[in-house]
């Protein structure tokens, strides 16, 4: 399993393009994240499209496409006009995990897309709302060893790493967490902080503005090492629980 989320920028795969590539882009360019507003994906390519938008004066527009676990988006640039003016910005599930998954994907990831480059990696923060009164992975563990199936977890979808990365721990304490699926990390926070899910295990990003409120708290980080930005997070792996490997 991937130990850090892993932001990726592709476009549609092109055997030649055109001389007029060299004056790219004379018109607008459509940024597709298979993934919903405030997602990280979301975030960032907002702040590429900024940056490209001054940088070539010309419109780069960000259009949200969820559902599917990240499929529905990352099709729409598989299927876009080959011409440069599609690019997509996604995780590791729809891009490396759901192959493995699905049954029948829309689109083939090593076939009808280009990589362009890697722009940003994070860790995963595991969270749980503050009402279910665990203060460490070893609390929550055992709490959940107690009360088999009683506990949900929300993800942004099915073999997303916040998925997978929960079923680690579901299977290092032996019992069942109900898997609840959303269409974004920002709509997964929002289902912790109603107590709709009792756990996540989100993008960092996607967590950390709301500790302040005292709604949830932050057990651990995904990563091998600590992170700088939260150095008083534990590792899933200090608290016993395996879920990095090499990226």
């Amino acid at each position: 399993m991937t130990r850090r989320l892993a932001v990726a920028l592709f476009t549609l795969l092109v055997a030649a393009l055109p001389a007029s590539a060299q004056n790219w882009p004379s018109h607008q360019v459509r940024l597709i994240v298979p993934f919903g507003a405030g997602s990280t994906p979301d975030v960032i390519m907002r702040l590429i499209a900024d940056h490209l938008k001054q940088k070539f004066n010309q419109p780069f527009v960000v259009e949200n496409k969820p559902g599917a676990s990240g499929n529905l988006g990352t099709d729409a640039v598989a299927k876009a006009e080959p011409d440069g003016y599609t690019l997509g910005l996604s995780i590791g599930g729809p891009l490396a995990i759901n192959p493995l998954l699905f049954a029948k994907m829309p689109y083939d990831p090593q076939k009808d897309i280009a990589f362009i480059t890697m722009v940003a990696t994070q860790p995963s923060a595991l969270a749980v709302n503050s009402e279910l009164g665990v203060d460490s992975v070893a609390g929550l563990i055992d709490l959940l060893k107690k009360n088999p199936g009683k506990y949900n977890f929300g993800s942004i979808g099915a073999g997303s790493l916040s998925q997978l990365a929960m079923e680690a721990v579901a299977l290092k304490s032996g019992t069942k967490i109900v898997h609840v699926a959303y269409p974004s990390s920002p709509a997964a926070v929002t289902a912790l902080l109603r107590n709709d899910v009792q756990i996540v295990c989100l993008p960092a990003i996607s967590v950390t503005p709301h500790v302040a409120s005292g709604k949830l708290k932050i057990l651990a980080i995904s990563t091998a090492q600590r992170s700088a930005l939260l150095p008083g997070i534990p590792t899933l792996k200090e608290a016993g629980v395996n879920v990095e490997a090499d990226a």
